[in-house]
């Protein structure tokens, strides 16, 4: 459903107010990128510094050859780490085969782990509809999950969004709010804390619209740096991130933490170019997990 005046005026209030952030910096030996909220980049280390002046920094290296620069500079206390979909209707074997996603499970744990230690929080964000959900949903939205039309009406990779699974995948209604199927995969739902904060969504993105209760969270915690994870790269991470790169979130994409059932026509590796060219940075798990503090 396209915004309506009322977010669209939301939208432009949002924009217009006036920053509040001030930044010192020695502007001399680094370049500014932004306008009042600004990053710098220094040219004697190569990374881009997201801290904005914080006393708390960690240092996240990389450098694979596309990227250009040696790692960012981020405050852990303005870092959230975002996993998207890690759910068991697109993990738990009993639906699917996602070996990119099952990969993603090692370094991923290995990641919360550095997360919890430095201080950095965790959202889990979900798809997790209601029927009202369904109700004001674009077609385009409801046809991705209707794929395989020409075999027996639908009910094939894809059920439908709503549709009532078979009795050997819990018989629930797909991707539900509150079922199992729409619940975080069991091997990661034991490191969950309370310390996390959880959000559904009823879109391949998280954050379409500045009504939505992820946006208004993210807006009032003062988060500015967010770390991508989860499932699938190409679609609902790559949505998510690409509507946060526009509202002005930092984005970093945990490379090796992110799986997609796409495997035709290099889709991973054109998301990961993208964002580390374009909207953000990339990382991966084993230089997120060395950053040191800086």
């Amino acid at each position: 459903m396209a915004p309506s005046l009322h977010e669209v005026e939301h939208i432009n209030t949002y924009i217009a107010k006036e920053p509040t952030l001030v930044v010192e910096h020695n502007t001399d030996d680094h370049v500014a990128f932004g306008g009042d909220d600004q990053w710098y980049y220094n040219p004697s280390t190569r990374r881009f510094d997201l801290s904005r002046g914080s006393a708390r920094k960690l240092v996240v290296d990389a450098d694979d050859g596309i990227r250009n620069h040696r790692g960012v500079v981020i405050d852990p206390e303005k870092t959230l780490l975002v996993i998207i979909d890690m759910q068991n209707f697109f993990i738990h074997p009993s639906f699917r085969d996602h070996s990119e996603g099952i990969k993603t499970l090692a370094p991923l744990l290995k990641v919360i782990h550095k997360c919890r230690q430095v201080g950095i929080q965790l959202a889990w964000l979900n798809w997790g509809i209601t029927d009202h959900d369904l109700k004001v949903m674009p077609p385009a939205v409801t046809r991705g999950f209707n794929k395989s039309l020409s075999h027996e009406k639908g009910h094939g990779w894809h059920v439908g969004l709503g549709a009532t699974l078979p009795q050997e995948q819990g018989g629930e209604r797909c991707l539900f709010k509150g079922t199992w199927n729409a619940d975080i995969y069991d091997p990661l739902k034991e490191h969950m804390t309370e310390q996390d904060v959880r959000f559904d969504k009823a879109r391949m993105s998280g954050l379409w619209s500045p009504e939505l209760p992820f946006h208004k969270w993210l807006r009032e915690s003062g988060k500015k740096t967010l770390l991508f994870a989860g499932v699938n790269t190409d679609q609902c991470l790559l949505g998510t991130l690409t509507d946060a790169y526009s509202w002005g979130w930092d984005c970093i994409l945990v490379g090796d933490c992110a799986g997609t059932m796409t495997d035709v026509m290099g889709a991973k590796e054109v998301c990961d170019y993208n964002v580390a060219t374009n909207m953000g940075f990339v990382t991966d798990s084993e230089a997120f997990c060395a950053a040191e503090s800086g």
